[in-house]
């Protein structure tokens, strides 16, 4: 399905059809739909997922200017598509997923939250960082050749973590699948809220506990 969202063309892909309560995929920096492999097996309802903007078979942004709230913008242009879902993401797809969870309350019944890469954040902005090596495309692992280079300014985010706590404190349901492995300063601090709760086992248990 090809999605028009401002001057952008988005690619929705149906990934399953069935009966029951849609869900929406949403991946991590330098993903795309196609790597979700056998997880929406899972889901009882239709499964649908996007490719963010300058990933996979979406458009890239003219000018290059890639921040976490137009990825958003892109998955609620697929939300107004498909209508209400459920929300999984992983790495950056996953804090989409808390901030879509947040302003679409009404929309989203709940988001599961996985481990990937992209936007690490910080406890509080670092001024006396240099920002613009945030922004160089050799100073991060690189990018599959079919992404857009300039996403690398994604890897991190000045953003403090109580941004996350606000979205999560909107959300109706926040699930955080944990491993026992290091997950950045926002996603601990969102582990507090009313709405928030780990789920631990494999990825496929994680989301059956969503369903």
């Amino acid at each position: 399905m090809r999605l028009r969202h401002a001057r952008t063309d988005l690619e929705l892909h149906e990934l399953s059809h069935r009966d029951g309560p849609a869900l929406l995929l949403l991946h991590a920096l330098g993903g795309s739909s196609a790597g979700w492999s056998e997880l929406p097996a899972s889901w009882p309802g239709s499964v649908f997922a996007l490719d963010f903007s300058g990933h996979g078979r979406s458009a890239r942004v003219h000018g290059g200017v890639y921040m976490p709230e137009l990825l958003v913008a892109d998955a609620d242009a697929a939300l107004a598509a498909i209508g209400p879902a459920a929300l999984a993401g992983a790495g950056l797809g996953a804090y989409v997923a808390l901030l879509l969870a947040g302003g679409r309350r009404d929309q989203v019944g709940g988001a599961l939250l996985l481990a990937g890469r992209g936007l690490n954040g910080a406890p509080q902005p670092d001024f006396d960082r240099p920002m613009l090596s945030l922004f160089k495309p050799d100073a991060h692992p690189p990018l599959p050749p079919d992404c857009d280079p300039l996403l690398c300014a994604l890897e991190a985010d000045v953003r403090p973590a109580d941004y996350a706590v606000r979205y999560a404190h909107a959300a109706r349901r926040v699930l955080l699948h944990e491993d026992g492995s290091a997950r950045p300063p926002w996603w601990e601090a969102v582990r507090a809220a009313p709405s928030a709760e780990i789920v631990g086992g494999d990825a496929a248990s994680a989301l059956m506990r969503l369903a």
